[in-house]
């Protein structure tokens, strides 16, 4: 009868059980209406992923993952450590692809975690304001550009994020019911699916990618805050037995997720921070690309720290506007304050740690991307209702319309049109030399299959001693100006200066926006 009381405070509920609780306003019981529009939003977002699917060309990590998967398990779990990643994404990804797959089946994946993202987003939003406020958030988690970008690709941020969806709407669950959050997974009235969700999807996102470690601190400031609403409003036997869960829980997390730490740690010599030496400093630009592309529904160059043309301009502002009128509505609420640890803590973190040592990038602040839109979900459920025909209609078709920059533009250099160039038209004997170190992995691995590898008939090297030394022994060279992940590009000009010694290029070549290739005859 206690727990009866404090969880949906009747009007004849104690005070002192009731004290600083505002019921759910979506609840957790779910109607056909529901599930139809569940259906409709999934199917949007499946829509948006799969379109021009294989389009794009890989870029460095993506060629990573590809190799890596080709790797037998002892060798794939090594080279995952050395390189500071989890190996178990790499381990799940060759046992749902074929075994020489191409663009989109090694993608494929990544675009169904995206959609199941979509319908945990509709959940944590229905959860908190509602229906309309599910719709909402679910739609910007469907067409959000950097969203669907990612969901195009072959790494593991799109189910980094399904994972952490899944804990957080276990999270707010718990919040919105604390005394029967206290209660134990046996208990008749406890909260063990939401206990669940959150334990299962933490220590997953945890075992999965080191992106997740700020969320572990999010949920525990978050459990901290129901358990000071806890020792405020309930008995103390009561807030004893949800720390013995709390604990209970932590200590599960960490049995599950610190050998895996510990073993990235020791293969990379204790060297961790060394693997984010290529990430821009900070800078006004800088915030901008990471506001824009992870909340502001503006999509982004993959391998550039730039913004694309926003198809829709005024876009960004009502998303901002929506975020804050949900602010408003769920002041406090033990949910909202949810909702705003999980939005605020990873890009405040990121930022004071940019100070020392640069870490702020889009893709990993991207899951916190979740409670953002779900709070712009609940900002729209609060607009009058006789707007809401009105936002039904035009919010979908701003979406729309935004998000095809990101199928017409290109978004990651053609190191596939490079490489099936170069392995049709190089002769035996031929040098190709790559500004980027990086390219001859790229350009090995994205050779047409059926062809022989490149290394095979010609000399690929990133040296440019030894480019010249091949020239002047009779070698054709072919220079190759491109990027294959995030960092700086040499321009044209600067390139071919630095070319001089061999004379002016026979021809130039453009392959897409961001590669170029000259090639200089033998003198």
């Amino acid at each position: 009868m206690l727990l009866t009381c404090a969880d949906t405070v009747p009007r004849a509920a104690p005070p002192s059980l009731a004290t600083g609780y505002r019921p759910a306003l979506g609840g957790d019981h779910w109607s056909v209406r529901d599930w139809v529009w569940l259906g409709l939003l999934s199917l949007l977002a499946l829509a948006a992923r799969c379109i021009r699917l294989g389009h794009q060309s890989f870029w460095l990590d993506e060629v990573f993952t590809y190799q890596r998967i080709h790797l037998d398990t002892t060798a794939l779990i090594a080279d995952s450590f050395a390189n500071r990643h989890m190996p178990n994404y790499f381990l799940l990804l060759r046992s749902l692809v074929p075994a020489q797959p191409d663009f989109a089946a090694l993608r494929l994946p990544s675009a169904l975690f995206g959609v199941l993202s979509v319908g945990v987003v509709y959940a944590i939003g229905r959860r908190v304001g509602g229906r309309f406020a599910g719709c909402a958030a679910a739609l910007l988690m469907a067409l959000a550009p950097t969203q669907v970008q990612y969901g195009q690709e072959a790494r593991s941020y799109a189910l980094l994020l399904l994972l952490i969806a899944a804990a957080l709407w276990g999270l707010v669950g718990l919040a919105q019911r604390p005394a029967r959050a206290a209660l134990g997974w046996r208990h008749p009235d406890g909260l063990w699916p939401d206990w669940a969700a959150w334990l299962v999807g933490t220590i997953g996102a945890l075992d999965l990618l080191g992106d997740a470690l700020p969320w572990l601190l999010v949920s525990n400031v978050a459990l901290f805050c129901i358990w000071r609403r806890l020792r405020a409003t309930h008995p103390p036997a009561l807030v004893r037995e949800f720390q013995r869960g709390w604990l209970r829980a932590q200590l599960l997390v960490l049995v599950c997720s610190l050998p895996f730490y510990v073993a990235i740690c020791v293969a990379s010599n204790g060297r961790m921070l060394d693997a984010f030496n290529w990430v821009p400093g900070l800078s006004w630009h800088g915030l901008w690309v990471v506001a824009g592309s992870t909340y502001l529904m503006r999509p982004a160059a993959v391998v550039q720290y730039s913004l694309m043309p926003a198809g829709v301009a005024v876009l960004s502002p009502c998303v901002a506007v929506l975020c804050g009128l949900g602010l408003f509505r769920l002041r406090g609420r033990l949910d909202g304050r949810v909702l705003v640890l999980g939005f605020a803590v990873l890009p405040l973190l990121l930022l004071a740690v940019s100070v020392v040592k640069p870490m702020l990038v889009p893709r990993y602040l991207l899951w916190s991307a979740v409670p953002f839109f779900v709070l712009a979900g609940a900002g729209a459920a609060a607009l009058p209702r006789r707007w809401r025909p009105a936002v039904a209609v035009v919010l979908p078709l701003l979406c729309l319309y935004n998000l095809w920059p990101v199928y017409r533009i290109e978004t990651k250099p053609r190191w596939d049109h490079t490489a099936a160039m170069l392995a049709t038209d190089t002769r035996p004997g031929d040098t190709i030399y790559t500004a980027d170190p990086n390219a001859p992995a790229m350009l090995e691995t994205l050779r047409p299959r059926g062809l022989p590898p490149l290394g095979s008939k010609v000399v690929l090297t990133d040296r440019l001693d030894l480019a010249v030394a091949r020239w002047k022994q009779g070698s054709r060279v072919w220079a190759v100006n491109g990027r294959s992940a995030l960092g700086q590009r040499e321009s044209l000009a600067g390139f071919e200066a630095k070319l001089a010694a061999f004379g002016h290029p026979q021809q130039t070549m453009m392959l897409g926006r961001e590669i170029a290739v000259l090639e200089f005859a033998p003198p």
